[in-house]
């Protein structure tokens, strides 16, 4: 077999290879998950998680949201954390500014039954190596910055906004800006060129000031470049070039 041909076929079966490996699973940072797992919806978003929520009620325009929480699963129906995050957690921390409530005064002592706006939202979301969440924002951000994203707009609606009896739900549009994470999340595949899409809900507590909820935020992931995959263009190109000059 002369060189071209050696070439030729060497790259074609490191490509080929590559292309395994690359539908396999992604690790980041300790983060792993499988773009082709079921539950991922490959068709729409090969990133699928889902999570809890601890968040501040706020009242008044201006006022500042808080939150944080914690991933519990990714690509599955179930709780998956230990294969997802092995020896690790996934929390996050995040804040929004209320714009205002939309609706009509006929919830709990005249609170709001309709939509709601907050701006300026800010999720910075982090793998931490030693677990130790307990539902506060200092464990939440106990970690290294997995993936930042930002949003103008969180939008929803719900009952006795403002009551600090609050139930609803809301979503948002994302864009990644920061984060180990952020080569395999800034596509621009949403909506407007968003990264990413977050659907929340929340509900009351029982305590003074408090609410709970959940969350899905989904997107379609990058795999990190495989090596194989650059050697076999090299090798590939390698053998355009000795055919060229001969």
């Amino acid at each position: 077999m002369n060189t071209f041909k050696k070439g030729l076929f060497a790259g074609a079966t490191a490509l080929a290879m590559s292309m395994s490996v690359q539908a396999s699973e992604v690790n980041v940072g300790g983060v792993v998950w499988d773009p082709d797992a079921v539950n991922a919806f490959p068709s729409i978003a090969d990133f699928a998680s889902f999570g809890s929520i601890f968040e501040t009620a706020v009242v008044n325009p201006g006022d500042i949201l808080s939150g944080r929480g914690k991933f519990e699963r990714i690509n599955s129906a179930l709780n998956n954390e230990a294969s997802f995050c092995p020896g690790c957690e996934l929390t996050f921390t995040f804040t929004a500014v209320l714009d205002g409530f939309n609706g009509t005064p006929t919830g709990i002592g005249g609170s709001i039954n309709g939509d709601f706006v907050f701006t300026d939202l800010d999720i910075s979301i982090f793998v931490d190596h030693t677990p130790d969440y307990t539902g506060t924002m200092a464990s939440a951000a106990d970690g290294d910055l997995w993936l930042r994203l930002t949003s103008d707009l969180l939008s929803g609606t719900g009952t006795n906004l403002g009551s600090g009896s609050d139930t609803g739900s809301g979503s948002s549009l994302l864009d990644v800006i920061d984060g180990m994470a952020m080569g395999n999340f800034d596509t621009d595949t949403e909506a407007g060129g968003a990264d990413m899409v977050l659907n929340s809900s929340f509900f009351d507590l029982g305590l003074p000031g408090e609410l709970g909820g959940t969350f899905d935020l989904r997107g379609d992931s990058i795999p990190e470049p495989s090596t194989i995959a650059l050697l076999g263009l090299g090798l590939l190109g390698f053998a355009g070039a000795r055919k060229r000059k001969a």
